[in-house]
């Protein structure tokens, strides 16, 4: 239940910012309007770009397909829309699991980062869908606007004081680093490790109803794994 109303609260925020973008959108009544968002998120997900078909989703939908195209212009707005719509889902979501950690020792927040970052992944699977395939296969038809779309979010969410709020890179401060050493390369290694393991799973199970089931014991294991490695160093004592 909890779910679903913060799903329903990111579609009635996207579809305000929506219909500046396409006020003839905002004629509908929102009801029909979450449905027809709802419907292109999960044909999208489960078929892509390319093959995902606008006679399905207006079928579906209850509308005829010239409506559509009178509200988006074209598949491609309608694509981007919901790719949009996608990654803040996850985004707002993710930040909102990573703001109830509590934990003050940096490694033990790391893996509860990674868990609760999983549970996102399995509350919102069609959302991860389109956000995945878009990173790593994105259409050869919306290939510049989706570059410009996700290039907007990296500059908006990785900047230095994002990347210290959600990662808390001060917890560093109070571990005894050995000399040479300062908290930001640490932090800097700890990010770049974890994104190279989400990403590396999100590939591997890609396409799968939820990537990470069956995988969460392998992949924390192999978080502890290169954490130790960070802690402790790769020569024998």
């Amino acid at each position: 239940m909890i779910v679903e109303k913060t799903l329903r609260s990111s579609q009635s925020r996207f579809l305000k910012e929506l219909h500046a973008v396409y006020p003839a959108f905002a004629k509908l009544p929102e009801e029909k309007q979450e449905l027809i968002l709802t419907i292109c998120i999960e044909e999208f997900a489960k078929n892509g770009y390319t093959n995902t078909s606008t006679d399905t989703i207006t079928a579906r939908a209850g509308i005829s397909k010239g409506i559509l195209f009178h509200y988006f212009k074209s598949k491609k707005n309608l694509y981007l829309a919901v790719v949009r719509h996608a990654m803040e889902v996850l985004i707002e979501n993710t930040l909102q699991a990573v703001e109830a950690i509590e934990t003050t020792d940096f490694f033990v927040r790391i893996k509860e980062m990674v868990l609760a970052k999983q549970r996102v992944t399995l509350q919102h699977y069609n959302e991860t869908e389109i956000v995945t395939r878009v990173i790593s296969h994105p259409p050869k038809a919306v290939e510049e606007e989706v570059a410009k779309l996700i290039a907007d979010y990296q500059t908006k969410f990785t900047t230095p004081f994002m990347l210290e709020s959600i990662y808390r890179g001060d917890l560093l401060k109070s571990v005894p680093l050995r000399d040479g050493l300062t908290p930001e390369k640490v932090f800097n290694l700890v990010t770049l490790t974890l994104n190279a393991l989400s990403m590396k799973y999100l590939q591997l199970h890609r396409g799968q109803p939820h990537p990470y089931i069956g995988a969460e014991e392998k992949l924390m294991q192999e978080i502890d794994d290169y954490l130790d490695m960070i802690k402790y160093g790769v020569y024998r004592a």
